[in-house]
């Protein structure tokens, strides 16, 4: 990896509503929650550092101070440091740009609550932004998505995203939510919030569609799944037991 993405951004930050029924009593906090043994967001940090980010950058908000003192104790390979977002009820673009405006240069933009493999990151960031301001890595391997109706859709023509979407109904690849971010895409996050008082990071990244800037990666036969219900937890673990998922 080049020295071009020393910085990972974690978003941390959300209430995790639909894992919550893990948890009477709304005691669960996400980025915690074990998933084949240890924290999902233990297995993010790990997939980064293994892939040569120097730095995490972890946004939290619901529980921010036991996410920060737990993860502060854990054996991680790499320093992290923490940034609260007081207003993590709001979109999830709010926690990429507190933790963007900590970041030196471009960077890495992960979900605390997807896990990938740090070989398919290496890969990400090897390919590099190469004049787009945006590039997102894209699963097409879409018979093999788990709970295909809650992603994300995208539309790739070559090595660009030309179309992303929940909704769309017609679409080749799924975004796996692993980004790579020009240290450009803070300022537009900043003039959104001022504007409009959120901001979402599929708004931000529908406008760089539109302006062309904004990159595909492939992951190949690289394994990735978001962690978002108790159904996609279970079938996490079942890829870990099952060795699907290599670190």
């Amino acid at each position: 990896m080049t020295n071009q993405f020393r910085q990972a951004v974690v978003v941390a930050a959300g209430f995790g509503s639909r894992l919550q029924a893990m948890r009477p009593g709304g005691s669960l906090i996400k980025p915690l929650e074990p998933v084949g043994g240890r924290p999902i967001l233990m297995r993010v940090l790990d997939g980064a550092f293994a892939a040569g980010i120097e730095e995490a950058v972890i946004v939290v908000g619901h529980m921010a101070d036991v996410v920060e003192s737990t993860v502060r104790k854990w054996p991680v390979a790499g320093p992290v440091r923490f940034v609260f977002n007081p207003r993590y009820e709001l979109s999830n673009g709010v926690s990429l740009y507190h933790g963007a405006r900590e970041c030196s240069g471009d960077f890495v933009l992960l979900m605390s609550d997807h896990l990938f493999e740090g070989r398919t990151l290496k890969r990400l960031t090897a390919r590099g932004l190469a004049g787009d301001m945006a590039v997102l890595a894209v699963d097409h391997k879409i018979a093999d998505v788990f709970d295909l109706d809650d992603a994300t859709k995208v539309v790739a023509e070559g090595d660009r995203v030309a179309q992303i979407g929940k909704d769309l109904s017609t679409y080749n690849c799924i975004d796996t939510g692993m980004f790579l971010l020009s240290s450009q895409v803070t300022p537009r996050l900043e003039a959104l919030i001022q504007a409009e008082g959120d901001a979402s990071i599929s708004r931000v990244m529908k406008q760089l569609i539109a302006e062309r800037r904004m990159g595909a990666f492939d992951i190949g036969d690289g394994f990735w799944q978001d962690v978002d219900t108790p159904e996609m937890l279970h079938e996490a673990e079942s890829a870990i037991a099952d060795g699907r998922f290599r670190e």
